[in-house]
């Protein structure tokens, strides 16, 4: 299964929800994206030493 075709099966599941129950599903997803890019960015700032801990 390529990207495409998850995308695809998502964007139908997310079609066939209630619009308030779409507007759940984005602000969610939107959220896991922000903390994913957070939890990103506080690895490569332990990784080369920085960060608040540093001191």
């Amino acid at each position: 299964m390529d990207i495409t075709q998850l995308i695809e099966s998502i964007k139908d599941i997310v079609v066939t929800l209630p619009p308030l129950l779409q507007l759940l599903v984005g602000i969610f997803a939107t959220l896991g994206i922000i903390r994913g890019f957070m939890f990103v960015v506080d690895f490569i700032e332990d990784r080369r030493g920085g960060g608040k801990d540093s001191e």
